[in-house]
């Protein structure tokens, strides 16, 4: 039932940034994302086991990407 979810969350994220108040979803949804930037900068200050590395590293260009992502779509929908 949980993969049903994350269709629908992901539908509502893209009426939320398409929508009048895309502004405001804009800055909560980036809020969340760099929150998750600070974790990942954190873990890697305070250092990994090698083995985890590259996930994290992964993680945090994802990361990076879905910000991006999030602020091309404002401004063509907008």
């Amino acid at each position: 039932m949980e993969a049903v979810k994350e269709p629908l969350r992901l539908l509502q994220i893209e009426k939320d940034l398409a929508g009048p108040e895309r502004n405001e979803a804009l800055a909560r949804y980036d809020a969340v994302l760099a929150a998750l930037e600070r974790r990942i900068a954190s873990a890697l200050k305070e250092g990994l086991p090698p083995d985890d590395y590259p996930k994290v590293e992964a993680l945090r260009e994802a990361n990076t990407l879905a910000r991006k992502i999030l602020r091309l779509t404002v401004r063509v929908d907008g």
